[in-house]
Formats: structure tokens, sequence, C-alpha cells
């Protein structure tokens, strides 16, 4: 596994010419990739900082769902760890999957905010079954009062595959209506801002300026080289400016065999109406929203359509009730459409 990674890291400095480019953002994530040996971490963090130029103020992130050799992580260069707690109601834990308790969660927060920090991130999810506001209200203000200065509050979905998706299509399990949906992220925005925290995309909070370079740069469109089994990567060529989607093996014994084969896992030259399309929707996800110079450089300098309608019912209405303001060409959501952000971008007609 680890020969393989390097390989591919190779493998991309070559095909693209990407010797000595800026990285700003490393993350691990996927799984569990805490449970891999630091060594291989080691090695990966090395072949990068020999292709690539990495800032004094690089972030490197671990996802980990545990405490276990995190001193290790951080001695070999780990600077930020996203801690995945979902929850902190017993029940709820054991309802999403989890085998840990509450407890347990909050006491791998300060043992890992003891190692980083204040570079320590979690997400917690929110509409589950029967949560009342009042539910949430206090388990946010719980998580807030033992945060840094960043976390993601997640809107539950329910994914194929998941027991929360079997309890679902058995009928063990209910959504909340829409309008308790939007009782319940009026509330996570009044209880975050009340603590400091500022939103900078739908699910993701921060204050005192500390961003996630890698949330920012994933919804922001930019290039992100993705490694490893299942990993998807975005990337452009600096040559013809063409965009690429790189998607990997599942598998790692398919993934390693392709890339001894080809040298790396899977790609796809995405077309000029697929860049746009992805620009959109996940540039209005953030407040920054889609600058005008950020989408004429991935899109052969073509301008954005501020004015395009949206459809919804088989009617069509302007976006001018969900955009603040267009600066210079560029468009950003208003307060009232990022929280229905995710109804509106599946409908605009690009």
């Amino acid at each position: 596994m680890k020969k393989t990674l390097i390989s591919e890291i190779n493998h991309y400095v070559q095909k693209y010419d990407m010797k000595g480019r800026i990285i700003h953002s490393v993350y691990f994530g996927g799984g569990t990739p805490s449970l891999a040996l630091p060594s291989t971490f080691k090695a990966v963090l090395n072949t990068i900082a020999k292709e690539f130029t990495l800032p004094s103020n690089v972030e490197i992130t671990m996802e980990s769902t545990e405490t276990k050799k995190l001193q290790e992580f951080h001695a070999i260069g780990i600077n930020r760890l996203s801690l995945g707690l979902q929850s902190l109601n017993d029940s709820e834990l054991k309802r999403l999957g989890r085998d840990h308790t509450s407890r347990e969660a909050i006491d791998a927060l300060k043992e890992s905010q003891k190692i980083f920090g204040e570079n320590v991130t979690f997400d917690l999810i929110f509409g589950r079954e029967g949560q009342t506001v009042e539910d949430w209200k206090a388990e946010l203000m719980t998580a807030l009062e033992i945060a840094s200065n960043h976390i993601s509050l997640y809107e539950l979905t329910i994914k194929k595959g998941t027991p929360l998706y079997k309890d679902f299509i058995k009928g063990k399990f209910k959504k909340p209506s829409p309008d308790h949906m939007a009782n319940l992220y009026d509330t996570t925005l009044e209880i975050t801002k009340r603590y400091g925290f500022q939103q900078y995309e739908v699910s993701n909070f921060q204050r005192n300026e500390k961003y996630s370079r890698h949330n920012y740069g994933y919804w922001s469109g930019l290039d992100y080289l993705g490694i490893g089994p299942g990993a998807h990567g975005r990337l452009t060529d600096s040559e013809t400016g063409m965009r690429f989607r790189t998607i990997r093996r599942l598998y790692p014994e398919e993934w390693m065999s392709q890339c001894e084969e080809t040298g790396e896992g899977q790609y796809e030259q995405m077309n000029l109406e697929d860049v746009k399309k992805e620009l959109v929707l996940f540039g209005l996800r953030t407040k920054i929203g889609i600058p005008r110079a950020r989408f004429r450089k991935y899109s052969s300098n073509q301008e954005l359509e501020t004015n395009r309608p949206v459809r919804y019912d088989n009617n069509e209405w302007m976006l001018n009730d969900f955009r603040e303001e267009v600066q210079d060409g560029g468009l950003r959501p208003t307060d009232k459409g990022l929280a229905v952000i995710d109804e509106i971008v599946p409908r605009i007609m690009y």
C-alpha cells in the first residue's frame, strides 16, 4: 500500500507537470485512516514535501474516531485532527451505528486538544427522529462549550447500505418534516452565533478565522489531488486548461492492480458544461459564493449567468430572493438562499 501510494503521487507529478506546485492542504480521510501505521503517513508526507512546495503554515489533517497513536501522528507532521463524533446522545449513537458513548466522545475530544491544541474539529448530526429543538439546542451548547474554533454540523442524510437506511425502508425510522428541519437549522445558526462561530459553508462553522482549508478548497472548486483507493480528485491541465475528475478504484486490491498497470487509479475528462455546473453547485454552498475571476479561470473565460431561472414544480422563478448581490459578475447566496440551497442548486438550469 505504501509503495503504491508513493508511486501514484510521483505519476501525477510527472503527468501533469506538478513539480514544485504549492500545496496548501493535505487531508487523510475516508474511513478510518488513523488505523494505518504512522510510518505510512510519514512516507507519504515525505514524498509530498519532495515533489511539491509546502509553506510553513500548510494544513495537514487526519480524520479519526479514536485517540490511539495520536502523539505519533502529531510527531510525523499531522497538525490538525477531525473527529467523527456525530452525536453526544448515547441512544442516538447506537442508532447511528457508532460504538462509542457520549462520555467517550467528550473524553476523546479533550485528549485530542491536549495534543493538537486549537486545531481540532469534530462533527455532529441533527435531524434525528424524535429530536426536538430543545434537545438539539442542549446538545449543541454542550458541544460548543468544549469546541475549539471549528465544527461541522450536518443535516441527517439516509444513505443506502447503512443500518439507518434499512430501518427507514422498514418504516422503523421517520424523517422529520421540512418545517421541523428548518427550525433545527435556524437553531443551529442562532446557537453557533451566540458562541462566536460564523458559517462559511452550509455545514461548516469557524471562529477566529479558523477555516478548514481543505473544505474551502473543495467547495470553492479549486484543484485537489486524490490518492489511494476510493479517493476522488479534480485537476486542471496547466497547458490545455482542461479539467479532469479523477476517481480511484474503491477496493485496495483493484486500485493497486490498476496503478501497477497504468500508474494511476482512473480519470475522466470533464466537459465544459460539467465544469460550469460543478462550480455553481459547489460555490453556492459557501458564504463567499462564486467570484467572477474563479468562474472564468476554470470555464475557459466564460461569464457566469447570474439571472438564470430556477425550475420548481414546473414553474420558473429567478434567483433574486436567494442571492445577496452580484459583484463584478459573481454570485453568492443570501442567508435565506443558503438555508434551502440543497433544494435550489439541483434545479439551476445549466
